[in-house]
């Protein structure tokens, strides 16, 4: 598990200025607004060797985006019979779909660091509560959780590190100012 990363000069930049950024073993919620750096930071812990990570020497990290969790762009990752399924469906699903098989079918260990980022693409509400509580069971597994996210589903009981003072705030605001769910059926 990471318990901080210090950010290097090239990523101080592209996330809101900051240098160190603190995560607590459970799960840990990125947020703010777009462009703020929040996917950056997750490229940051994976891919920069500039940043500087505390973390324990067992850890494994596995990183999901968009783009890795596209079975035919990572052939590499869905290995064996899963791989197999996970590939044949992805020809005839939606992304939210395929996400859905590849968080059920790929194998975590205790230690593990999952990255994800932005997990509610692509996904009903329904699917998201669903996503939010597969994502518990995995954090009760012993695995540490960090996402890069808009939704307000995956802020309840979080560690939520926020790229933008005020902004966790101001959308929850927003959220009950242009959220009413009085609406009338239309016919």
């Amino acid at each position: 598990m990471i318990s901080q990363v210090k950010i290097c000069f090239k990523h101080q930049a592209r996330i809101d200025g900051r240098k160190t950024i603190r995560f607590l073993k459970g799960i840990n919620v990125i947020v703010g607004p777009n462009g703020s750096g929040k996917s950056s930071l997750l490229e940051a812990i994976y891919r920069c060797s500039d940043c500087k990570k505390d973390f324990d020497k067992n850890t494994k990290y596995h990183y999901f985006n968009s783009e890795t969790m596209n079975p035919h762009r990572f052939p590499h990752r869905f290995k064996g019979l899963a791989g197999s399924v996970i590939r044949v469906r992805a020809m005839f699903s939606s992304h939210g779909e395929t996400m859905r098989d590849v968080l059920r079918n790929f194998k975590f260990s205790p230690g593990d660091c999952f990255l994800l980022d932005e997990p509610e693409a692509g996904h009903d509400l329904e699917w998201i509560i669903k996503i939010y509580k597969g994502l518990k069971r995995i954090n009760h597994l012993g695995c540490q959780i960090i996402i890069a996210s808009h939704h307000s589903v995956f802020l309840s009981n979080v560690n939520i590190i926020e790229l933008k003072r005020g902004y966790l705030k101001k959308i929850m605001n927003l959220e009950r100012k242009y959220v009413n769910h009085d609406n009338k059926r239309i016919k």
